[in-house]
């Protein structure tokens, strides 16, 4: 069937959770941190209030503890508290490190990608480098090239990703819109392609819907990395 995908189709990866993991125990250890400043007032306030009763002698094992064992106490725990505080902030500051990483290769689309729907990016493919120099140019002739370059890239993309029919549009009609999160982008810039193709110079194509085009194609080569 024309609609049938290859079986060798290449995928898009998913993003492991282990950030999410790496997340829920930075919260653990800061509940368990809050948890012992909790105790140590309430047990602070707790000797403070024994002790203004005046219970036992001043040799007594409570004096003892009083004078000798909770300043140490109470250092040990500033220490462990401050330990456990600095590794917090170390942990998350390796935690945004590895999001960072992770966004390179499970999240295809930068954050200045696409600032103005019609303006296009520095290309980084020699094919894709050709359709910007269409776009850009002052010819008329060269923006409808533009469009039918990018739409050759478009079908190159499609077979590479297994989808198989006669023509883009019967492959875009087979496309898992879980696994291709551009189809719209797609289907639209592929429908202008149609009319500039068919209805020749008929067809009124400014610079301002050239670059609107083209950046729906790009919003789809960068979904899968080829630009």
């Amino acid at each position: 069937m024309a609609e049938e995908k290859k079986s060798a189709k290449s995928t898009k990866p998913t993003k492991p959770s282990g950030g999410s993991s790496n997340s829920s125990t930075v919260e653990q250890i800061t509940f368990l941190l809050a948890g012992l400043f909790l105790l140590g007032a309430i047990v602070s306030a707790l000797f403070a209030y024994l002790e203004s009763l005046d219970l036992g002698a001043p040799n007594s094992l409570w004096e003892y503890f009083l004078e000798h064992i909770w300043p140490v106490w109470k250092i040990v725990a500033a220490i462990l508290s401050a330990l456990t505080l600095s590794g917090i902030v170390y942990s998350f500051w390796k935690l945004r490190a590895i999001d960072i990483e992770e966004n390179k290769i499970y999240n295809p689309f930068p954050l200045n990608s696409i600032s103005d729907e019609n303006e296009a990016v520095e290309p980084k493919n020699e094919q894709w480098k050709k359709v910007m120099e269409y776009t850009n140019s002052d010819n008329s002739s060269d923006w409808r090239l533009a469009i039918i370059e990018a739409d050759v890239m478009l079908e190159k993309l499609l077979y590479a990703l297994g989808y198989v029919g006669e023509s883009i549009g019967d492959m875009l009609k087979s496309v898992n819109k879980n696994e291709f999160l551009t189809i719209e982008d797609a289907w639209e810039a592929h429908k202008v392609r149609n009319v500039v193709a068919h209805s020749g110079d008929a067809f009124q194509l400014n610079e301002r819907e050239t670059k609107r085009i083209i950046a729906l194609f790009e919003k789809v080569f960068r979904e899968f990395g080829i630009i």
